[in-house]
């Protein structure tokens, strides 16, 4: 046998290349090794069941299922209402996750605290009610989880010390309420707090907050009383530090954080009629004609009527109930001692005199721009998420905080198609005027003026000019 001449010129050249190729492979195997510990560590700590992976070539068919949902997330069958609006809407599914965001002058918390089940919702399984507050307002929650049932995307102020009674709110909501459990799968809460306003202490994730003490009951068993009961709103971090309230910087950041095609930003103290998730996407898949699918076709979106009721009356669920207590006059359209106009919808008296269907049936009533007799409502609608955001310069205080948003919806031509016969209804107490509202009157009459100086004429250079929008 002849040997192998190592001192060849061809074969010392060859040397180098097969020594980078060794080490080559051995990092790609290293690399692959740390992959796999790296998400068994991550699912440990996410308290799921560790996957039958291996770094073989050969799969059983549950190492294959492992491998497509890594998470431990059941496959879940679409039902054919879902099948038919994906097919329609063409909408990307994608999950909601935590982010540590800057929004304007705003530290955001996206997502610190995510519903269980709204989580990986499809993007046509439901519709986000999308609404915002601090820790003053979490005494609703209970009920709009329970009359909404579906995802609920929560945007909270907290600035300073707020956001320790709002991180304990979120924990006795989760955890101490009757409902407790639809807030716990429902509900995604969003923290935000001014940069020149920040908290001593800010939770690195979820499992921090959720990883905080809380107490139900006391040593006795009586219920230990809410945290957000415990402070009052004139002892808050923005009331000492003579903050107003940024309503559309909450406003938007609800609307940014959603996973669904349809959203509902609302206020925190509407309360929808029962069954409206379902009866609206029944509604809009059995007969398409109600979206505007044709590009050409003006923008729609769908509003519902608004009332309030006496403060010991009880929740209507429906329009039945509804209408016994508009009947013994316990119940009026939204406002109607402060802005008669604010929130009639076009045939007001036709839609209460129309009598509701046996199953409830939604459908669309009646349809008006935001001009003439209308150049003044403030309604709550339905969307699709893509009209234009809330002005973040106009303040609670500072009122006409939604009419700003209408006007550049009246410019761009935006219908509006009221539905029949869901409702809201705000949390129960007619609406005075008080001696808070007169104080938010010095804030109007400067908030007014900057609107029609500065606002006004930015919308008309955006979005066009149409002497019948009013703000």
């Amino acid at each position: 046998m002849t040997a192998v001449n190592f001192g060849n010129r061809r074969y010392t050249r060859l040397w180098p290349i097969l020594l980078l190729l060794c080490v080559a492979l051995l990092l790609l195997w290293k690399n692959l090794q740390q992959a796999h510990q790296l998400t068994q560590n991550r699912l440990i700590k996410m308290g799921l069941s560790k996957p039958n992976w291996t770094l073989s070539g050969d799969f059983a068919a549950e190492d294959y299922l492992d491998c497509v949902e890594p998470l431990g997330i059941s496959l879940k069958q679409d039902s054919p209402r879902t099948r038919e609006l994906q097919r329609l809407l063409n909408c990307r599914n994608r999950p909601l996750r935590f982010q540590r965001l800057q929004h304007g002058e705003f530290w955001l918390l996206q997502n610190l605290v995510i519903g269980r089940k709204s989580r990986q919702l499809g993007c046509t399984e439901s519709i986000t009610y999308t609404t915002n507050g601090d820790y003053t307002f979490f005494d609703n929650l209970e009920t709009v989880v329970e009359r909404w049932g579906g995802p609920i995307s929560f945007a909270i102020h907290a600035p300073g010390y707020d956001l320790n009674v709002t991180l304990d709110a979120i924990q006795y909501v989760r955890n101490c309420l009757p409902g407790s459990e639809a807030i716990s799968d429902w509900v995604s809460f969003h923290v935000y707090f001014s940069n020149q306003h920040m908290p001593e202490d800010v939770p690195y994730d979820e499992d921090e907050v959720l990883g905080r003490p809380y107490f139900c009951t006391l040593a006795d068993g009586s219920l230990v009383p809410p945290p957000y009961t415990l402070i009052d709103r004139s002892d808050s971090y923005k009331v000492k530090a003579n903050l107003t309230y940024p309503i559309n910087v909450g406003r938007n950041i609800a609307r940014q954080a959603v996973n669904t095609h349809f959203i509902f930003a609302c206020d925190i103290e509407l309360y929808p009629s029962l069954g409206f998730v379902d009866q609206f996407l029944d509604m809009v898949a059995q007969n398409h004609s109600v979206l505007a699918l044709d590009p050409s076709q003006p923008r729609r979106v769908y509003p519902l009527a608004v009332f309030e009721i006496e403060a010991e009356a009880q929740l209507p669920g429906n329009k039945t109930e509804l209408l016994a207590l508009y009947r013994k006059q316990k119940a009026q359209v939204f406002h109607l001692k402060l802005c008669p106009t604010c929130h009639k919808i076009p045939g007001q008296q036709d839609w209460l005199n129309r009598a509701p269907s046996v199953k409830d049936q939604l459908e669309l009533f009646s349809m008006s721009l935001r001009e003439k007799q209308f150049r003044t409502w403030e309604p709550f609608y339905v969307s699709d998420n893509t009209e234009p955001l809330f002005d973040e310069r106009v303040t609670w205080e500072g009122q006409s905080n939604k009419r700003i948003q209408n006007y550049a919806m009246c410019l761009l031509g935006y219908e509006y198609h009221v539905l029949h016969p869901a409702f809201l209804v705000h949390s129960p107490g007619i609406k005075k005027l008080t001696k808070a509202f007169s104080t938010r009157l010095k804030y109007a009459k400067a908030m007014t003026k900057f609107i029609k100086a500065k606002i006004e004429p930015e919308y008309r250079v955006l979005y066009g000019h149409n002497a019948d929008c009013r703000t």
